[in-house]
């Protein structure tokens, strides 16, 4: 093991663009950076910021029919930028949608569904709080959204913070990470890797792991 680039702020979610660069939100920084490789000795080259001015950006996603279209979840929104692979910059800040913000949860971790969707993608978004009974349908949950900005719905709910997401490589089903609640001792509940399906409720705040109920936080009083 060695480093491949230090002294990053906050680094967070990796892609790769077209040619093989890597990039990475820096949440600290408000930035996306580019950290190329061009001799392929295992140690980046040099720091390319592609977008900058951001609020807390986290999930990075290219589009898989178009590698010039590049996504970035901010914590307050999703929006699309032209990139260009030879600058490794991006330009052209198009808005798609608007996402909760503030609260205790503020990553929006964003993933391209495989084909035959994969104009389609998932926002994660975290709880508002630790643990609470607010009736609020915009959070705790993975939306889907078209590429476009259209058709933004909840896909799955009952999701305190699914932080990051994959693709199974054999069944293309997508596993979420879930992060439990706080205050009940160092190993209650147990985090979670759940297998997301659309309409599927996986239960916070009313339950944690396997069906256990939060019975310390009563959400039927």
């Amino acid at each position: 093991m060695s480093i491949f680039a230090d002294g990053l702020k906050a680094p967070r979610v990796l892609a790769f663009d077209g040619a093989g660069n890597l990039l990475v939100s820096a949440m600290g920084n408000g930035e996306v950076i580019a950290l190329p490789d061009k001799d392929k000795n295992g140690v980046a080259d040099s720091r390319v910021v592609v977008a900058d001015g951001l609020n807390t950006p986290h999930g990075i996603a290219f589009d898989p029919s178009d590698s010039t279209r590049l996504y970035i979840a901010e914590n307050d929104q999703l929006s699309v930028w032209s990139y260009n692979q030879s600058t490794m910059r991006a330009t052209g800040k198009r808005k798609l949608v608007d996402l909760p913000s503030g609260g205790v949860h503020v990553t929006r971790t964003i993933m391209f569904l495989p084909p035959p969707n994969k104009d389609k993608l998932l926002i994660s978004v975290g709880s508002s709080a630790n643990v609470t009974n607010a009736d609020d349908s915009t959070r705790a949950a993975i939306f889907i959204v078209n590429s476009d900005g259209s058709g933004y719905r909840p896909y799955a709910i009952g999701l305190r913070n699914s932080v990051f997401m994959a693709i199974h490589p054999s069944t293309e089903q997508v596993w979420a990470t879930e992060n439990g609640r706080d205050n009940l001792g160092d190993d209650v509940p147990p985090d979670e890797i759940n297998i997301i399906k659309d309409g599927n409720n996986y239960g916070w705040p009313d339950f944690y792991g396997k069906n256990i109920q939060d019975t310390s936080f009563d959400l039927t009083t």
